[in-house]
């Protein structure tokens, strides 16, 4: 395990000028915008590069080559959805930093207590986009992956577009609003931890079954 957790870092580190771009980005972004998209910006970018890491495996029989070595199918996609995490929360950690440093530049008191359940939501959210990723990844490859993953996106688009529309205005609508303001963030913060462990669950198990049947 800790052995493939050092090749996908070798790999990430590899592309020293894309990481350099992202990195300057992120820090004008975090000196000069809000802080909280800074932070859900390098959480979702970290995540995306670390489930690039399969396309890199699958390059040239890649496959074929890690499969002789002393680890079996599962240790493999068990590694990408720990790396995945760990790349997520690494930048998490990074962004709250930029944060807290474009906060004390522009002289904003930083509240953390009020802030902290919503920044911490955001890990777990900007997560379930490796736990789609990951197994389109694996069974359609990088190219037709991405074409998937716009697909679906969109027809999640639609369908919240649609739902807007359809409520707008309206007493549900109002009342769902009023009673999700009445929960409190800790409440929140947990139910979206829950919701997005069983979705990683299912969507390790989806992976699994995907990488035993992969022929290589």
């Amino acid at each position: 395990m800790l052995g493939l957790i050092e090749k996908d870092i070798r790999l990430t580190l590899a592309r020293k000028q894309t990481l350099l771009i992202f990195l300057v980005l992120a820090l004008v972004m975090g000196l000069s915008m809000d802080g909280s998209f800074v932070i859900g910006y390098l959480t979702m970018l970290a995540t995306i590069v670390a489930v690039g890491t399969i396309s890199y495996d699958e390059f040239d029989n890649g496959f074929a080559f890690l499969m002789t070595l002393p680890f079996d199918r599962k240790t493999y996609v068990k590694e990408k959805y720990l790396f995945s995490f760990l790349s997520a929360a690494g930048a998490w950690c990074f962004g709250v930093v930029l944060y807290c440093l474009g906060s004390a530049i522009r002289h904003q008191t930083v509240m953390f207590a009020d802030e902290l359940p919503i920044l911490l939501a955001l890990l777990p959210v900007l997560f379930l986009l490796a736990t789609v990723m990951i197994p389109l990844q694996l069974k359609y490859g990088s190219e037709k992956s991405r074409i998937v993953l716009f697909i679906i996106f969109g027809i999640i688009a639609v369908l919240i577009y649609g739902i807007n529309k359809i409520f707008d205005g309206s007493d549900i609508m109002s009342g769902a609003v009023k009673t999700l303001d009445g929960i409190s963030p800790i409440v929140v913060l947990v139910s979206i931890v829950a919701v997005c462990l069983l979705f990683t669950c299912a969507s390790y198990l989806c992976s699994v079954r995907i990488m035993d049947k992969k022929e290589i």
